[in-house]
C-alpha cells in the first residue's frame, strides 16, 4: 500500500536525493516543502515546491501508472492553496508536460532538459498585450533586464549607453523580494536615476521575467547543468514572447568575467536570441580608477561603514535613497 507523508529534511534528503538521482534530478537548494510516496518505506515518488513553483518530480519506474503523480501533485496544489498561493507553475522534463494538463497547467516553453507549465498562463497574455500597447509600433527598440541591488554607477551607465543605440529602450526590474534592498526601494532609485533619459520606460518586472519562476538559480546558486537549463528556460521565453511583444531589436548586458551564473546567462544569450532577430549587445562595464563597479562590491562597503567610499561607485538617485530613514535602516540590516 502507497503511504503519503511530508518530508523531515534533517532526515530524510539524502534518501531523497539519491531516488532523484536515479531519474538525473536533484533536489534543488530552494526546495521548501517535499511529499514522499513510500512503499513500506521504499521511495516510490516525490514532488516538491519552491514558492509558487512545484518541481522535482520522480516515479519509480517499477510504481507507474498507479496514479501516484497525481496524488502528489493533489497534495502540493492543496499544500500551496493552503498558503494562499493560487498562480502556480510546474517544472518538469519535456516528456512530461502531458501529465499536468489535465491539472489545469499549460506550457509556457521548455528546453531540451526542462519545460514550463503555468495555471494562469492567462496573465502572461495580459502582461504581453499590456506592453504592446506601451510600446511604439516599428520602433527601434532596446531592453535591459537589472537588478540594481542597489543601482550603481555601472547599472546608469549601461543605461544611458543602450538608450543611445535605439530608439525606445525597456528596462525590466527584477520583482522578487531576494535581494538585500528591498524592491520597492530599488524601483524607486532607478525611477529617479533615469528620469531625464526620455526615450527610457521602465517596467516592473513580473513573473516571466528573471524571477524564481522562470530562473531560479539566479537567486540560488546551483549545479553548472541547471543553472544552463534554466538560463535556456528564461531566455526562450523572453524570445517566444517578449521579443514580438515589444518589437525587441537589441539586448543590452553589461560585460561579465567572474560570475559565474551571469556568464552562463549571457553566453545563452547570444546562442539563442540572434534566431529571433534580436541582437546582443556587450558594453564594458563603467570603471573607476580601472576597477570595474558592482553591487555586491558597494553592499560590502556599506555593511563596512565605509559610506564615504560607497557613495563614489554610485548616482545620486541612490545616495539620496541611503541617506534617507529608510535607507539607513537598511544599511544596518546588511551589518
Amino acid at each position: 500500500m502507497i503511504e503519503y507523508r511530508d518530508a523531515v529534511y534533517f532526515l530524510d534528503r539524502k534518501n531523497i536525493e539519491l531516488f532523484l538521482q536515479k531519474y538525473d534530478l536533484s533536489l534543488e537548494k530552494d526546495v521548501e516543502y517535499t511529499i514522499i510516496a513510500e512503499d513500506e518505506g521504499k521511495i516510490v515518488g516525490t514532488g516538491s515546491v519552491s514558492g509558487s513553483v512545484l518541481k522535482c518530480f520522480a516515479i519509480d519506474n517499477e510504481y507507474r501508472n498507479m496514479a501516484i503523480t497525481n496524488t502528489i501533485i493533489s497534495k502540493l496544489i492543496d499544500f500551496e492553496f493552503n498558503r494562499g498561493i493560487t498562480h502556480l507553475f510546474i517544472f518538469t522534463k519535456p516528456d512530461n508536460s502531458k501529465i499536468f494538463n489535465d491539472f489545469g497547467f499549460d506550457l509556457v516553453a521548455k528546453v531540451d532538459e526542462v519545460a514550463l507549465l503555468d495555471n494562469k498562463i492567462e496573465k502572461l497574455h495580459t502582461i504581453l498585450e499590456d506592453l504592446h500597447n506601451s510600446n511604439e509600433e516599428n520602433s527601434k527598440t532596446g531592453i535591459i533586464v537589472i537588478n540594481a541591488n542597489p543601482m550603481t554607477l555601472g547599472h546608469l551607465k549601461l543605461i544611458e549607453e543602450a538608450s543611445k543605440q535605439v530608439e525606445k529602450l525597456h528596462v525590466f526590474m527584477v520583482s522578487e523580494d531576494e535581494s538585500d534592498f528591498p524592491y520597492e526601494f530599488r524601483y524607486e532609485i532607478v525611477k529617479n536615476a533615469i528620469g531625464p533619459l526620455l526615450n527610457v520606460i521602465l517596467h516592473r518586472g513580473n513573473e516571466y521575467i528573471i524571477s524564481k519562476n522562470t530562473f531560479p538559480t539566479y537567486f540560488y546558486k546551483d549545479t553548472e547543468t541547471v543553472i544552463k537549463s534554466y538560463s535556456y528556460l528564461d531566455i526562450k521565453i523572453f524570445a517566444e514572447y517578449f521579443v514580438k511583444a515589444l518589437n525587441v531589436k537589441k539586448r543590452f548586458v553589461g560585460t561579465e568575467t567572474s560570475d559565474v551564473v551571469t556568464r552562463e546567462y549571457n553566453s545563452a544569450m547570444k546562442e539563442i536570441l540572434p534566431e529571433y532577430g534580436v541582437e546582443v549587445v556587450e558594453i564594458e562595464r563603467f570603471k573607476i580608477n580601472g576597477e570595474v563597479i558592482s553591487a555586491s562590491k558597494v553592499r560590502k562597503l556599506l555593511r563596512d561603514g565605509k559610506l564615504k567610499e560607497a557613495y563614489t561607485y554610485l548616482p545620486e538617485a541612490t545616495i539620496e535613497a541611503l541617506k534617507s530613514d529608510c535607507g539607513k535602516k537598511l544599511i544596518e540590516g546588511l551589518k
